[in-house]
């Protein structure tokens, strides 16, 4: 590699870095400020960045919101930049990396099990987040991004759905694809996950819980 190709990357690199690291105050203050507690310089002070360069980056409050929720899913560590628009469904369950493991398991059990215990703990990163995500509808860009948002987690739960379906034993017979996806949209959510943990239940208990009654809503009897 060449000397200048050497130092463009370094310089993307330490860019990535600046990027994660306000997206990371950024996550933690809506979390415990909300969306309208939350301000552009409290996010550039907490990430050691002048202010300009939080709006250089993100533009808008609802937009660095935005990408925070997206680091939550994907993973604070791997979270780069929000993916290029339109985005389809096989980019978005393969941003998931536990989608390989689901896809080789090897019964519908084994395939929710990993769902669950994956999930959950994308579940975890998530359920702070809920109550700036819903103090941000309030503001048209906000309305839009939850919009997406939740269009793009239903299609995630129909493909997850999909799979399971297709796994030895399947769904129930009395259970189609369509109404397992309402039941795992409705169930699987932050707000059901945050529920629990507001009344004192840990993490393992709430991924249990959530595992033995999607089991029982939608797996065939013959898969233990």
């Amino acid at each position: 590699m060449s000397t200048a190709g050497a130092s463009a990357g370094i310089r993307a690199e330490r860019a990535l870095a600046t990027r994660r690291r306000m997206v990371r105050a950024a996550y933690d203050i809506f979390s415990s400020e909300g969306f309208i507690g939350t301000t552009m310089t409290a996010v550039a002070k907490r990430s050691r960045v002048a202010v300009p360069t939080v709006y250089y980056t993100f533009g808008t409050k609802v937009a660095l919101l935005s990408e925070a929720l997206g680091a939550a899913i994907v993973g604070f560590d791997v979270w780069r930049e929000p993916p290029p628009e339109p985005i389809g469904i096989a980019d978005l369950v393969t941003a998931n990396r536990w989608w390989g493991d689901l896809l080789t398991a090897a019964t519908s059990r084994d395939a929710l099990e990993v769902f669950v215990t994956q999930g959950a703990e994308i579940l975890r990163r998530v359920g702070p987040l809920m109550p700036a995500l819903h103090g941000a509808s309030g503001d048209p860009e906000g309305l839009e991004m939850l919009r997406i948002g939740e269009e793009r987690r239903v299609e995630t739960y129909r493909a997850v759905v999909d799979a399971i379906a297709a796994k030895p034993a399947g769904l129930r017979s009395d259970v189609t694809t369509e109404t397992a996806t309402d039941i795992v949209v409705v169930v699987f959510s932050a707000e059901t996950y945050q529920g629990l943990v507001s009344r004192g239940w840990s993490h393992e208990r709430c991924a249990s819980f959530i595992l033995q009654l999607l089991a029982s809503q939608l797996l065939a009897a013959a898969d233990p």
